[in-house]
């Protein structure tokens, strides 16, 4: 039986607004996110905090990680190669139950061979944002949940939701670790309730994604090539540039940020953990903001014009004289620099085709991790021996050449509901 029309399909004359009217499938989607969101907040600190307990060596530790981003970017690779011709119910079905390993890795101790298995799932978090294959597969279905005119409201909600979920996932740890002492658990067993949490996240997530209908899939499964077809050189295009603004973000992961403070200013641990605790609450907040914008001005002008401002911001921090100074420009930067990222999301969908988007969000996503990957190595290599500032100067220019060639590129191709609404506008 042929899936449902799409109420994207049907409905883009429906008025823009903040919170957009998802029909069942998305509020699915947006409840797994939720739940998979906190059980990468959880466990990203509590891996580490169980490895660090096992006292296994430096090199196993680095191994174990290494496993983890690898199962997430092969992950990914089925995903862009095969994602559609799998389905997309199926994968994040299969994704989500995958989460369930987590609970045996108690049991695994500190035998290294298991823990990389484990890694190699795709489905260990290892950082605070869900960097999995899945949220590939849920670029591709938002768009098909809410009118063509709602979606980047949609895309800013799934990130505010996913950005709560973590946070509330890494408060968490503490509550966790106290109820395995209060079970009589000590050492690295301390944290076997904190893993069977995520898993018992992951079956949550299972079974939301079970309940998705076939308005999820695309309207006609391909059963051979590859997923992207009339969009290649959009696709190509936006790769290359979302890489770039990777490679510059890689210069300053909030590590690196993290030491630059107490490298240049001697700053307290504490004052350091409480300023990128409060950025990271204005990155989330400004995800709806980006889609009101993205309404007015358009998703290229909102994605540009709010980034290279905040790239100012980070260029100017590597100058400022003293910490106060350094500490605002950091926040200012992070009430803009994250807005992007629904508005990219939106565009991105808006400008494939419906069966090319598993394949594309894939794609720009194996892009993205190529480029950050590289980033702190190079940095490291080139850019500190110039002095530790150097990298956040690197990285703001890089940025900023990455919006204008962007601008330059697409400013032109606009989202297909906004071309229909400047039609619409000048009649």
């Amino acid at each position: 039986m042929a899936p449902r029309p799409t109420r994207s399909a049907t409905s883009d004359a429906a008025p823009r607004r903040l919170l957009p009217g998802l029909d069942a499938n998305g509020r699915r989607l947006l409840a797994a996110k939720a739940f998979r969101g906190f059980a990468f907040g959880l466990n990203s600190v509590v891996l580490g905090l169980y490895l660090a307990a096992l006292e296994l060596p430096g090199e196993v530790i680095g191994l174990v990680l290494s496993a983890a981003l690898a199962g997430t970017l092969a992950l990914t690779l089925v995903i862009a190669l095969w994602g559609d011709r799998i389905g997309r119910r199926r994968l994040l079905v299969a994704g989500s139950a995958l989460m369930g390993l987590a609970a045996v890795i108690p049991l695994v101790g500190a035998n290294p061979v298991l823990l990389v298995l484990v890694g190699l799932t795709g489905m260990v978090a290892v950082t605070s944002s869900e960097s999995t294959g899945l949220q590939s597969v849920d670029q591709a279905v938002l768009p098909q949940t809410v009118p063509a005119r709602q979606r980047t409201s949609a895309f800013a909600l799934y990130n505010l939701l996913a950005a709560g979920a973590s946070a509330a996932g890494a408060l968490a740890v503490g509550p966790m670790v106290a109820l395995g002492q209060a079970l009589g658990l000590d050492g690295s067993a301390v944290y076997a309730p904190a893993f069977v949490g995520y898993a018992v996240a992951g079956l949550a997530s299972t079974a939301l994604s079970a309940a998705l209908d076939a308005g999820a899939e695309v309207g006609q499964r391909l059963e051979r090539g590859f997923g992207i077809h009339r969009s290649r050189r959009t696709v190509a295009q936006l790769s290359a540039l979302f890489s770039l603004d990777a490679l510059a973000g890689g210069f300053v992961v909030q590590s690196y940020l993290a030491f630059w403070f107490a490298e240049r200013f001697a700053a307290d641990p504490g004052v350091v953990g409480t300023l990128f605790a409060a950025t990271n609450v204005l990155a989330a907040l400004s995800f709806p903001v980006a889609a009101w914008l993205a309404g007015r001005i358009g998703l290229i002008r909102t994605m540009v014009f709010s980034h290279i401002p905040a790239n100012l911001f980070l260029i100017g921090s590597a100058l400022a004289p003293t910490a106060a100074l350094a500490v605002v420009l950091m926040l200012a930067r992070a009430t803009l620099s994250s807005m992007d990222v629904p508005a990219r999301q939106s565009y991105t969908m808006a400008v494939v085709d419906p069966d090319e988007r598993t394949a594309t969000a894939g794609v720009t996503s194996l892009a993205r991790s190529g480029g950050q990957v590289l980033g702190p190595a190079l940095a490291g290599a080139f850019l500190i021996p110039l002095g530790i500032g150097a990298p956040l100067i690197a990285g703001g220019l890089l940025k900023t050449a990455y919006d204008l060639s962007l601008y330059a590129l697409f400013r032109s191709r606009p989202a297909p509901e906004e071309s229909i609404g400047a039609s619409a506008a000048m009649r």
